[in-house]
């Protein structure tokens, strides 16, 4: 029986941020959000704070964790491609990709 020989994990690139960030930006009004390759992670990023994480597996498929409010990563149940996990994170974190009030009412009187 072969054996399948899986290509190890390795540190996501600047490349692979701007992949994830064009992917996220696809799925709807998330032109304001950010993706940075970090400490071996691909960071996303609605403002200058993460919400959400992707760790590298090997054979390109990633995890998705969420920054909680206690500081921590919380692992989610998805794993995936670029493409994948994109959609798996505005399915599931879309509220906290969302513009800021404060944003969308920028150049209002109010």
């Amino acid at each position: 029986m072969a054996t399948r020989k899986n290509r190890p994990a390795s540190a996501p690139t600047e490349q692979d941020a701007e992949h994830l960030r064009r992917e996220i930006h696809t799925l709807g009004d998330y032109a304001h959000v950010g993706v940075r390759a970090e400490r071996g992670h691909l960071l996303i990023c609605p403002d200058d704070e993460p919400v959400a994480r992707l760790t590298p597996l090997g054979n390109e498929q990633y995890g998705l964790s969420f920054h909680s409010h206690t500081g921590r990563w919380e692992p989610m149940p998805f794993a995936g491609d670029l493409p994948q996990q994109a959609r798996n994170i505005v399915s599931a974190l879309g509220m906290y990709l969302e513009r800021s009030l404060s944003d969308s009412n920028s150049g209002s009187d109010h």
